[in-house]
């Protein structure tokens, strides 16, 4: 089962040397990640663009979805999977 954050729920992400993210704190918990894949979103048609880079982590027991928005700057949570 996945749950889906809608709308995205901000995140507080510390970032390795490259930018990727090697702890988050997500709930008010603060866990040390691995990043399984990473991708890049560009997308312009869309009445509000999008540019993201999305990042799959695991952490201690769980899968999560996750993601910069490049335009703002910001890391959000998409989704976690159980």
């Amino acid at each position: 089962m996945t749950r889906v954050m809608r709308p995205a729920a901000a995140l507080r992400v510390h970032e390795d040397p490259a930018g990727l993210p090697e702890r988050i704190e997500m709930f008010g918990r603060v866990s040390d990640v691995q990043v399984v894949e990473h991708w890049r979103i560009s997308e312009r048609w869309w009445p509000q663009p999008i540019d993201r880079e999305y990042v799959r982590v695991t952490g201690p027991g769980w899968l999560a979805l996750i993601f910069r928005d490049l335009l703002s700057g910001g890391w959000f949570l998409e989704r976690i999977y159980d």
